[in-house]
């Protein structure tokens, strides 16, 4: 499924009610500008497949300690394991994952066919009740130098908190009066989602998790690349 984020729907062309011979009234077109294409999909693990992942993790868990990862209030397998990807108890996921990130990469964002498109870097976050994210991006981050990132919900209570979406345009809406009338909560998108559905976005796209009322809460986070 592909969506689009609209930033900047508050500025766009709005449509307006005028009144045509004979009294009746039609709406003007409205186009939303700058939108940034979202996609979801679902991936649905076996039981093998859904214990042999709970059991890699909690591995990697073992001796981690809440907040170390930069940026996490939760458990994290970074910074010391950031390349959750290319472990066996994972292809499962990493295939079809990997063939719709190709996809977006090509379809959705209309770059180049031929480039060679690969996992950079994947780790996991476990959020309990009031864990968060900082706002961050993936192309300045732990590694940078990535196009298309991904969040895969292995473990999505109904009730934790989703992906925030930042306006990338902030720093100039809150210069404007409109801002000011709805809030700064139209400066960020909640982009709902559930266990076992991954959201595919462009890595500049600058996003947050907010504390969630619920847990465990365990999102896996993917970079991509490509290159000729």
């Amino acid at each position: 499924m592909r969506y689009w984020i609209s930033f900047w729907c508050d500025l766009s062309i709005k449509g307006s009610l005028k009144r045509k011979e004979g009294g009746e009234e039609e709406m003007d077109e409205s186009i939303p500008l700058f939108s940034v294409p979202v996609v979801k999909g679902r991936i649905i693990p076996n039981e093998y497949e859904e214990a042999s992942t709970d059991d890699m993790l909690n591995r990697i868990w073992i001796g981690k300690k809440l907040g170390d990862f930069d940026g996490e209030t939760g458990l994290s397998t970074g910074p010391d394991e950031m390349r959750i990807h290319e472990k066996e108890s994972l292809k499962w996921l990493m295939k079809p994952l990997s063939f719709a990130v190709k996809e977006y990469w090509v379809y959705t964002l209309g770059y180049k066919k031929m480039a060679d498109i690969r996992c950079r870097d994947g780790w996991a976050n476990k959020h309990f009740a009031g864990d968060s994210t900082i706002e961050h991006s993936h192309n300045d981050g732990w590694n940078g130098n990535c196009q298309v990132s991904c969040v895969y919900y292995f473990r999505k209570p109904k009730g934790s908190s989703n992906i925030k979406f930042c306006n990338p345009n902030d720093y100039i809406l809150r210069n404007q009066p409109y801002a000011m009338m709805k809030g700064i909560h139209t400066i960020a998108t909640e982009f709902p989602a559930e266990q076992y559905e991954y959201v595919i976005f462009p890595s500049w796209v600058r996003h947050r998790v907010d504390p969630s009322t619920v847990g465990p809460r365990i999102a896996m986070s993917f970079n991509f690349y490509g290159y000729d």
